[in-house]
């Protein structure tokens, strides 16, 4: 794919140790001393006025390197400076003639501000890139592999709303088809829907940011819990079958499903528990948010899922003329 070439290209010039974000100028002549000091000056502002930028580097420096500490006035003699630096550094903050780059060091942000810091400092730049204007002719942008990062992450995680809702049309669909009875279609969805809320509301408490993996819980959630659901409606109705009231049915299904629940919760619990311990944020909050989810829906199967189910039926019984026991 052609985004997935450019994003390779600018891989290849990017530098590989730690987080950066880099500004790249396509300008018209990549010799002008106007542009090179207009790179250095801002270099200069970002490192003595954001405190996540630890240094910045430009092809300014290399050619400064070898002028005496200053940056030639005519075109020529930049030409002939690029002409003596090793293609392998040169290449590092050029591409072409068009094409230059200030690489800004921002450390380990993705670790110590994390995405949302990350994106923070982005817009701060390019407010600094509003007030500190290039010369005319120079289009700039920034990018890097964390600008990047940054927006994958965004794409991923806007959908969570729509995954869930499709997710749950899904479920909803199968339990038609396999039961063809609204009540049995209904009411192992609802509860889910309940944890899914309350999980939002959860990891805005703890301070959990919505990642790539947490993004896709409401769906994964939604999916696993509903077994729990199924299990004790499936358990409910043959209860009822053999002649307890809707009362004694639930008690009963609860009674009997309830340990097989609690062992199957358990293990999906203790199993994810392990995630925690991850030093990658992004696991460590997966795994936290999973163990929060499993047990927030084994507390409504138990809790909100019994009289949820009883009510539903009695209320469906009696729309069609069957009044429960």
């Amino acid at each position: 794919m052609p985004s997935l070439v450019d994003f390779h290209q600018m891989q290849s010039i990017m530098p590989g140790q730690g987080d950066h974000l880099n500004v790249i100028l396509k300008v018209r002549d990549a010799s002008d001393p106007e542009v090179l000091m207009w790179m250095e000056e801002f270099s200069r502002h970002e490192v003595a006025n954001r405190g996540h930028v630890y240094s910045a580097t430009s092809i300014a420096d290399l050619v400064k390197e070898r002028n005496g500490g200053v940056l030639p006035e005519s075109s020529q003699e930049i030409k002939n400076i690029y002409a003596e630096i090793p293609a392998s550094q040169r290449d590092t903050y050029m591409e072409g003639n068009q094409l230059l780059h200030i690489d800004l060091d921002i450390g380990n942000a993705m670790s110590d501000i994390q995405i949302t810091g990350i994106s923070e400092l982005r817009e701060i730049v390019a407010e600094d890139l509003h007030w500190m204007q290039p010369p005319p002719g120079v289009a700039v942008t920034i990018t890097g592999n964390s600008a990047v990062l940054i927006e994958m992450i965004a794409g991923l995680t806007s959908g969570r709303v729509r995954m869930t809702m499709i997710g749950v049309l899904l479920v909803l669909i199968g339990l038609f088809v396999v039961y063809r009875n609204p009540v049995k279609a209904f009411s192992p969805i609802i509860p889910m829907l309940v944890v899914i809320g309350w999980s939002g509301l959860v990891m805005k408490g703890m301070g959990i940011d919505y990642n790539p993996m947490t993004a896709v819980m409401g769906a994964l959630i939604l999916g696993v819990g509903s077994e729990y659901s199924i299990l004790m409606m499936e358990r409910y109705y043959e209860e009822k079958e053999m002649g307890l009231s809707p009362k004694e049915a639930i008690n009963q299904a609860v009674t009997t499903t309830g340990t097989a629940l609690i062992a199957s919760g358990a293990t999906t619990v203790f199993g994810f528990s392990a995630l925690i311990a991850s030093p990658f944020p992004i696991i460590s909050d997966f795994g936290l948010v999973t163990v929060i989810d499993v047990l927030l829906a084994m507390f409504v199967t138990f809790v909100i899922f019994p009289p949820l189910v009883v009510l539903m039926d009695g209320y469906w019984s009696g729309r069609k003329g069957v009044l429960p026991e």
